[in-house]
């Protein structure tokens, strides 16, 4: 651009010089002519041109060229290079990298068969398979032992035997704890002279045994009172155990005597805390009527069952006084004692 206004610049100078010199020659042509160019002379348009031409309109337009060529030098597209350099691929990349998909493979992986495996493992059945069928007292021996012909305990034997037992009656004189091999339950009269049982000579039978005798559950130390255990003027007990089979369905207070007297009564235990209580005397919780000890638990004096044990609280010579639920509950006990649980 410069080359080309100084270019220009030259040729102005040229033709101003060219101009000068063709206005020098005329006057060394001839007079003739001398009149006639005198008449035109004063009229040098050129030479006025000459300064507006000499006028350089250009180089004032010559530094606005200068100022724009640096516009023309600013580089954009480096600046825009940067932009294009700053590729979103790479971050779109990234983003695509971050597939859902693997976050989503973790909730598949989330099954719910597993959860509910355990509650289709849960058995409801199992409760009921460990319970063994019912003993039947049908051919079952049993041995009666009280005082010799006591007629008490003969009512009770025929009672027994309607049950389904083959009852054999033994006088208290005879018995020893050898003499219980081979039955398939015990039963101990309150008929019996309590120095037969003393000294727990049955601690190591494991026969499932009913003492109607108190202090034959004193002497294993499972009952912690010996004398004195009856209650007269009575003719009722408190089932505090509605729910359990012994009880037949009979609940609160049931009478079992007919008629009561100031030595017309029932007996009772103070049972240790792992026995289980039926029923007790009306009114006083603390005296135990119905209860009795599974196979495995202890007294508290530390006295591991061998047998089921149990007792009932039937006093001498009640069996004509005795109504048909205190009858029933006996039974029942009885038949309960022979499961042996």
């Amino acid at each position: 651009m410069k080359r080309l206004l100084m270019l220009l610049f030259a040729a102005i100078i040229a033709i101003s010089i060219i101009g000068c010199s063709s206005t020098t020659d005329n006057p060394a042509q001839g007079g003739s002519t001398k009149v006639a160019d005198s008449s035109t002379a004063p009229k040098p348009s050129a030479p006025p041109e000459a300064p507006k031409a000499s006028e350089p309109k250009a180089p004032a337009e010559a530094p606005k060229a200068p100022v724009d060529t640096p516009k023309t030098e600013e580089p954009k597209a480096p600046a825009e290079a940067p932009k294009a350099a700053e590729t979103q691929a790479p971050a779109e990349a990234q983003k695509a990298a971050e597939t859902k998909a693997p976050a989503e493979a973790p909730k598949a992986a989330e099954t719910k068969a597993p959860t509910e495996a355990p509650k289709a493992a849960e058995p409801a059945a199992p409760a009921p398979a460990p319970r063994q069928e019912e003993v039947s007292a049908k051919g079952k021996k049993l041995l009666l032992v009280g005082r010799e012909k006591a007629g008490e305990d003969v009512f009770v034997a025929n009672r027994l035997k309607a049950l389904g037992f083959a009852v054999t009656i033994m006088p208290d004189k005879n018995f020893t704890a050898d003499k219980t091999n081979g039955y398939d339950l015990i039963y101990i009269s309150q008929t019996l002279n309590s120095k037969m049982v003393k000294d727990g000579v049955m601690k190591d039978v494991a026969i499932p045994t009913v003492y109607i005798k108190n202090h034959g559950m004193f002497y294993l130390g499972l009952s912690s009172i010996e004398e004195n255990s009856n209650i007269f003027n009575v003719k009722s007990i408190d089932i505090v155990d509605s729910n359990h089979k012994v009880a037949g369905g009979l609940s609160g207070t049931v009478e079992i005597y007919k008629e009561t007297g100031p030595k017309m009564g029932l007996s009772y235990g103070l049972p240790g805390k792992e026995a289980k209580i039926i029923a007790t005397g009306p009114g006083d919780k603390s005296k135990a009527t119905i209860y009795y000890y599974d196979k495995g638990t202890k007294a508290d004096n530390g006295y591991e069952v061998k047998a089921r044990v149990s007792f009932f609280y039937l006093n001498n010579q009640m069996e004509e006084n005795t109504t048909e639920a205190g009858w029933k509950l006996l039974d029942n006990l009885v038949l309960w004692t022979l499961q042996n649980g």
